[in-house]
């Protein structure tokens, strides 16, 4: 979650929509190819670890992998965001502005799981196909806002970001200095002062997205992977992985066809049949566990990381 730049320049661009991945762990929808750069483009193979308990599992939208304890889920960046829109309403003050960004509140925690490995609801699938859940990630967007060129100016791009049109990262504003960055840039060092951090750290990234490409790559997924292929194909459907059903470009259209539901639907039987999705978790999990134990120390600190920010938003959002 890069937020510390592109959320500061969204506001700028007073827009407020809702950003997605094409598919991956960030979305839940099996890729292709699911990898940032440096992260799981080309990840090292290592030997398989042990899987002591694999669950039966319908799907996982209520489990969480243990590397989620490292990333920052939807609702403490709604904290942040909130904590951080404060600080910019205060800062905006100082000028004679009346303003506070608009921020996406979440209404429930959507973790990497929610879906991770769909479709696995059948309900979802009837209706939707592989165009994922109407539901989203939770989050209520906010409405597009209109920036007068006063608050523009003042409001600033951010600390690190790039100067927005109209946008200034330093000068003077009706005799008052603005703060380098604007108000933005200011709200942003107050929230993460002391070690805090706004964006998911690459060390966590790496874990997720990698650990996600390990899995399968696994042996024993992809044993329960040919046995979903097997079961696809009893149905009238030939497809090697699930990764290759939900990337079908014949999906590619603004509604789902009768062929995709029908496609989706015994997608989601074949999985239920076969506990594609219990032998999925429970290896990806094993090797994230691994993964994390490794890197203890790192991951730690970005825990704490975590943790300093979204006390010091909850400062800002004190009376």
């Amino acid at each position: 979650m890069i937020r510390a730049t592109l959320l500061l320049a969204g506001l700028l661009a007073a827009t407020s929509a809702a950003c997605t991945s094409a598919g991956g762990p960030d979305s839940g929808r099996p890729p292709d190819s699911p990898a940032p750069a440096g992260s799981a483009a080309a990840v090292p193979a290592v030997p398989a670890p042990a899987v002591p308990d694999v669950p039966v599992l319908a799907s996982t939208s209520d489990r969480a992998l243990p590397v989620e304890k490292y990333l920052i889920n939807p609702e403490e960046n709604a904290r942040m965001d909130r904590g951080w829109a404060r600080l910019v309403s205060t800062c905006m003050k100082r000028f004679g502005l009346d303003y506070e960004p608009a921020v996406r509140e979440s209404d429930r925690r959507t973790g990497q799981t929610a879906h991770r490995y769909d479709p696995t609801d059948p309900a979802v699938a009837a209706v939707r196909g592989y165009h994922g859940d109407a539901s989203g990630d939770g989050s209520t967007p906010t409405p597009t806002e209109s920036l007068s060129p006063d608050v523009r100016l003042v409001l600033g791009a951010g600390s690190g970001a790039p100067q927005a049109p109209g946008g200034s990262r330093t000068g003077v504003f009706r005799g008052t200095p603005i703060p380098p960055g604007g108000c933005a840039g200011e709200a942003q060092q107050a929230v993460t002062a002391g070690g805090g951090t706004f964006q998911d750290a690459q060390v966590a990234v790496d874990v997720n997205f990698g650990n996600y490409q390990r899995s399968t790559a696994d042996e024993r997924v992809k044993e329960v992977f040919r046995k979903w292929s097997s079961c696809m194909k009893a149905s009238g459907f030939d497809y090697g992985t699930p990764a290759a059903a939900a990337n079908d470009a014949a999906w590619h259209s603004p509604v789902p066809s009768a062929t995709e539901l029908a496609t989706a639907a015994a997608d989601v039987r074949c999985k239920r049949e076969n506990n594609v999705v219990g032998v999925w978790f429970a290896v990806e999990s094993a090797y994230e566990e691994r993964e994390i134990e490794e890197k203890l120390p790192e991951l730690t600190r970005v825990r704490e990381s975590i943790d300093i920010t979204l006390r010091n938003a909850a400062a800002a959002l004190l009376p």
